[in-house]
């Protein structure tokens, strides 16, 4: 049984220069897979690839068995929001919403009737008659993204929606989000830069570097199992051991004291105490390594040296080479 959502190959080439290289993958119908990677990585590239506003030096994509590679951007059965809402100014809230039915040409009645519940479920009810100028950003974004579910699109590609959002508002609204797209039952390729948004909203994660997907999976085997020194640097938490190994900040033990181990250790100097997601944790520099991890310290620590140890049998070694 093929999937829903089939790219296979998928190639650009800008003045002889890839942007992206023979990028593979599939969805199955309803899931979420949340696109991450650096800057200039590829990743607003590759959705405009898919909604048909660029095109693609090679390969091809099909959604539902349909081969969408040569179609023009209105013809494909795909949504997108982008970073900024982009919501007719002129319109209210519910004539935004409407529009995209609009243009299809169903009966006005049913257009409205169906607006107005859309609007009343991510709780803009009493805004429905407001303008773009007359909401919060949070709320713009809300009415944008419904805009793009009324359609029922197949696939729906989300542009980094909330970067331009304070941070306890991006919180709320992933949640929020992540509860519409099951309720919906939509297909989604979510680009963020912010590693906890897209383990928080991908059924899978997919990490992008230098146009190339070098790693996707469920979250937890990003964040656990990353097979590359670049994937655990940027998705995970630990410690790399000379590009070919690493050891996860899980599985690191602390002492003031090298004494009586036969564990593999480290010296480390804790730089500085860090709050993190309510956690007390103490970043600590480990000189030999040239590199830093954040680890929550039960013994007091503040500026001394400290000692790190890891079981042989908890050191993982990549599937991958940079």
């Amino acid at each position: 049984m093929s999937s829903f959502i089939e790219i296979n190959q998928l190639t650009k080439t800008f003045k002889d220069k890839e942007i992206l290289t023979n990028v593979t993958f599939s969805l199955n119908k309803g899931e979420v897979l949340s696109l991450v990677g650096a800057s200039g990585s590829g990743k607003s590239t590759f959705l405009r690839i898919l909604s048909g506003l660029e095109s693609a030096t090679g390969g091809n994509m099909s959604i539902d068995g349909s081969d969408i590679s040569s179609l023009k951007p209105q013809k494909r059965p795909i949504g997108m929001v982008f970073q900024q809402p982009l919501l007719f100014s002129h319109m209210n809230v519910l004539e935004n919403v409407m529009y995209g039915l609009e243009l299809k040409g169903r009966n006005k009645g049913e257009n409205k009737k169906l607006a107005l519940d859309y609007i009343e479920r991510v709780g803009l009810g009493e805004v429905a008659n407001h303008y773009p100028s007359e909401l919060s950003g949070g709320q713009q974004q809300r009415v944008s993204l419904i805009r793009s579910l009324i359609l029922k699109p197949k696939l729906l590609l989300l542009d980094e929606p909330f970067s331009s959002l304070d941070l306890q508002l991006r919180k709320e609204l992933r949640q929020w989000v992540r509860q519409m797209f099951r309720e919906e039952g939509t297909t989604v390729i979510f680009v963020t830069h912010d590693r906890d948004e897209a383990y928080e909203l991908g059924d899978r994660v997919a990490v992008l570097q230098s146009g190339r997907f070098l790693q996707i999976g469920k979250p937890e085997d990003i964040y656990y199992r990353p097979d590359s020194p670049f994937v655990a640097s940027f998705m995970s938490d630990g410690l790399i051991l000379n590009q070919h190994q690493f050891i996860h900040a899980t599985d690191i033990k602390v002492s003031c004291s090298p004494a009586g181990t036969t564990m593999i250790r480290w010296k480390g100097t804790v730089s500085k105490k860090l709050f993190l997601a309510g956690t007390n944790l103490y970043e600590v520099w480990v000189n030999e390594l040239e590199q830093k991890v954040n680890l929550p310290l039960e013994i007091e620590a503040s500026t001394e040296d400290i000692w790190l140890f890891a079981d042989e049998e908890s050191i993982q070694t990549f599937q991958k080479d940079e």
